[in-house]
């Protein structure tokens, strides 16, 4: 008698575990489906926050997007404009090949990764992970040294970098380069060139807004006429871009860091996803923040110091 009673007894307890632990699964199952039923509702979420709903449950892969596993990420863009072996155009806005050389050697040997615009875009509106240490490295004017010089170490070093070139100055020396053998700027072939190689990442840097004011509002002008300019200037280098590279830029590099009121609104309206200023600093880089990716800092890259301490002032 006492062995039929132990045993009813034991049925009862594990018959108690296995209600208790399929009302748990029933939980965890209602929560998932709640979560799911937020996440499809956009009545609650703001405009810069993009929560993706998935078809199947299954485990993260690291080649698929998924939000919220890198939340956040420090990126520091350093901005170069010429690379030159010429005395007086070495200073604030212009570096040696030897220092080049030296940035991307430390920059290897100190475990920073090179990514572009793209990867930062991709990181905040889909959750696309990026490797650790990012840094984007942007080369402004479309200079023909990025073509005579930065090319050949980011193929040697394996590295990355940014070119944003000014429409204008792209089709004159394009016109001139069967007449002329040296010019300032990278011509057509040239900047197809970077592009198809993988390691250069073409933007916009405005077809003929590079002057005084940059792509700023002009004194007395209204806000349709510098809508319409900025408007016309800019889909003329995109339209240029497709043309010769098979390519939109995604990001636009203003002029002169100067940033007109309105501008973004032109701007994502052509469908780029990015802007980049002058104003120095370091960026925090949000999933889901599409706000972050607008006049992102830039840190200046002048002659006379090591990139390292440049980075370390940065840093702190």
């Amino acid at each position: 008698m006492k062995k039929i009673c132990t045993i009813l007894l034991a049925l009862l307890f594990f018959t108690a575990i296995a209600n208790s632990d399929e009302n748990g699964l029933d939980r965890a199952k209602n929560a998932r489906l709640q979560a799911r039923s937020l996440a499809t509702g956009q009545s609650d979420l703001s405009r810069n926050c993009y929560i993706p709903t998935f078809a199947e449950e299954k485990e993260p892969d690291e080649t698929e997007v998924f939000f919220f596993r890198q939340q956040e990420v420090e990126v520091p863009i350093i901005m170069y404009h010429l690379v030159t072996d010429r005395p007086k155009f070495i200073g604030k806005h212009g570096i040696t090949p030897q220092e080049l050389e030296k940035d991307l050697t430390f920059l290897r040997e100190a475990g920073y990764n090179t990514i572009v615009m793209q990867d930062l875009i991709n990181f905040v509106e889909r959750g696309k992970k990026l490797p650790k240490n990012p840094i984007v490295l942007t080369f402004d004017d479309g200079n023909f040294s990025d073509y005579s010089y930065l090319f050949p170490l980011l193929q040697e070093n394996k590295q990355r970098a940014v070119v944003a070139i000014i429409g204008e100055a792209t089709d004159r020396c394009t016109n001139l380069a069967e007449t002329h053998k040296k010019l300032p700027n990278l011509t057509w072939p040239q900047v197809k060139e970077l592009h198809d190689s993988g390691l250069v990442e073409i933007q916009n840097h405005g077809y003929n807004v590079h002057g005084k004011g940059g792509s700023g509002k002009k004194r007395g002008e209204s806000a349709d006429a510098y809508h319409n300019r900025l408007t016309e200037d800019l889909t003329k280098l995109q339209e240029a871009c497709e043309a010769h590279l098979g390519w939109q830029p995604t990001t636009f590099v203003y002029p002169l860091g100067v940033i007109g009121e309105g501008s973004r609104e032109i701007i994502e309206a052509m469908g780029m996803a990015a802007t980049l200023g002058c104003e120095e600093g370091i960026n925090t880089v949000r999933q889901g923040d599409r706000d972050c990716l607008f006049k992102m800092r830039r840190i200046n890259r002048p002659s006379g110091k090591s990139l390292e301490s440049i980075l370390e002032k940065w840093k702190k």
